[in-house]
């Protein structure tokens, strides 16, 4: 668990511009900050290695309620509190079809059939072509990650001193922390154009992370690994029911949180229950033209916004 801090990034080569951005973010954001007074930080770039030994950016955010997990001890939990409940959870078992009958839903799986009263779609970042309306309205995007060997403790604390967890301020982010024992730097982001294996795209990404931590070069990495997050076209998350099917996805890279909450909502809706409507139960959820869930502009727009984090 651990504070989050935002950081504005900063190349050997553009700190007048990065000095500028960094006052106008801070602008931008000055009603927010406001409004959150008591629970942000700003980190001045003189102030800022007593959250992160590096020059690469030029100040940050601390953003005091915002924390970390463990998202497969959080998954392992999750399972067992359901299984202790009585939910049956059958794992490697493929949905190939949805069919109506009477008033609920037959579905064909790789295992067999199941007849359902009510069904829910919380496939997100991995909605297929069993559910084509909801497809139409996510984009998958793949997010790449490395684990570093375990590092002497010491050295590994100075990387990050107040232990937190970082994301900065690029179109193209990057997001890294240290791992629950201390000892590895877990890093993220997106280095490649088109959806690549983990291990093609980990040079790439190990150099990100040099660009932030040069003094990690001798440093071997251990793992690597890359899942795909679920993207609406307005960026924001959605709820609702189409054709008798409900819906919860589009969580946009914060799906740990949302993904729960919104797994909460539907349950009250499905009892009828008043407290589980929400603003995300909005009518609307928007695709686009020619769209049927494979991103063919994803490239383009990856290397758009490259430029733009390059020289803007």
């Amino acid at each position: 668990m651990g504070s989050t801090v935002t950081i504005d990034n900063a190349g050997a080569t553009s700190r007048p511009i990065i000095r500028a951005s960094f006052s106008a973010w801070r602008l931008r954001r000055g009603g927010k900050f406001r409004a959150w007074s008591k629970k942000l930080q700003v980190v001045e770039k003189r102030d800022q290695s007593s959250e992160i030994d590096s020059d690469f950016y030029h100040g940050g955010l601390v953003i005091e309620h915002h924390c970390g997990l463990d998202p497969a001890k959080y998954h392992q939990g999750l399972l067992r509190l359901a299984q202790t409940n009585g939910a049956q959870v059958i794992g490697h078992c493929a949905a190939v079809g949805i069919e109506r009958e009477g008033d609920g839903f037959i579905v064909r799986t790789s295992r067999g059939s199941i007849k359902a009263r009510e069904l829910v779609v919380a496939t997100n970042g991995y909605t297929g072509a069993v559910t084509p309306w909801q497809r139409r309205r996510i984009i998958p995007i793949g997010s790449y990650m490395l684990a570093t060997e375990p590092m002497n403790p010491g050295f590994a604390a100075r990387l990050m001193p107040a232990s937190r967890v970082f994301s900065d301020t690029r179109r193209i982010v990057v997001y890294f922390r240290r791992s629950p024992d201390g000892e590895r730097l877990l890093f993220g982001g997106r280095v490649s154009v088109f959806e690549s294996d983990p291990l093609r795209s980990l040079p790439a990404l190990r150099q990100e992370m040099l660009h932030i931590f040069p003094q990690l070069s001798e440093v071997k990495i251990s793992h690597s690994w890359m899942g795909f997050v679920g993207y609406s076209f307005d960026s924001l998350p959605h709820l609702g029911t189409r054709d008798g099917i409900h819906y919860a996805m589009g969580y946009c890279g914060s799906g740990i949180c949302l993904a729960s909450y919104f797994g909460h909502l539907i349950g009250l809706q499905l009892l009828g229950k008043a407290q589980g409507n929400s603003v995300f139960n909005q009518p609307r959820f928007q695709t686009r033209p020619l769209y049927r869930g494979k991103p063919w502009f994803l490239a383009s727009a990856v290397r758009y916004y490259q430029l733009l984090d390059r020289f803007i």
